[in-house]
């Protein structure tokens, strides 16, 4: 049977694209745990439960502190670039708004066929903001909306609802951290360290459960 050189050139193009896309989905991206923004080295360390934040200045001061988010975590990236994904707003006095993803999202092998995900994407719906502005970092509650794979380049506007969260000094939350880390220390009590955290940040932010 015949046929035309054109139909043979579509069947072509067509497996190449399913060639392509198939190995776009193969595998997933790794995490990203570290990156530099502005003056500031961030890492993350999932050695723990809950994510911890190690964040290192220009004149090499360190400072530690846990996040509410389970680990692992890791930053929302420009895989392009292999670097933290990051917007500036001048206007509001904010140099950059970066992204934290924790607390993982288990997902089927049917949902992640249906979304096209890497059958072991990293998948969550918890971030939280870190913003640099005025020469102090400060940190955003966690938001438990925006559904992202480890593999996504995160839209503007993720970034830009951030403007509209209250936002705490990192050295603010570092202290009543230690403070409760003290007090769980001296008083036993049946809830615990972790428990009592995440209380205290609830209590901060205003959440409601």
């Amino acid at each position: 049977m015949f046929i035309s050189r054109a139909l043979i050139v579509k069947k072509l193009v067509f497996i190449c694209f399913l060639t392509i896309s198939n190995s776009l989905y193969a595998a997933p991206k790794p995490l990203l745990l570290t990156g530099s923004v502005g003056s500031y080295h961030f890492k993350l360390m999932n050695n723990k439960q809950h994510c911890q934040l190690s964040i290192q200045a220009i004149d090499k001061s360190i400072q530690n502190f846990q996040l509410s988010s389970q680990s692992p975590c890791y930053f929302f990236a420009d895989h392009q670039q292999e670097k933290i994904q990051t917007y500036s707003y001048p206007d509001a006095k904010v140099d950059y708004v970066l992204l934290i993803g924790g607390t993982e999202v288990k997902l089927s092998a049917k949902e992640r066929q249906l979304k096209k995900f890497p059958p072991k994407s990293y998948c969550t719906q918890n971030s939280q903001a870190i913003t640099l502005e005025n020469g102090k970092i400060k940190i955003s509650s966690v938001d438990n909306k925006t559904f992202a794979c480890a593999e996504d380049r995160l839209d503007e506007k993720v970034y830009q609802q951030t403007l509209t969260q209250k936002r705490l000094d990192i050295k603010t939350v570092i202290v009543q951290q230690q403070k409760e880390t003290l007090n769980t220390q001296n008083s036993p009590t049946e809830i615990s360290f972790v428990e009592s955290l995440q209380q205290k940040i609830e209590a901060i932010f205003g959440i409601n459960k």
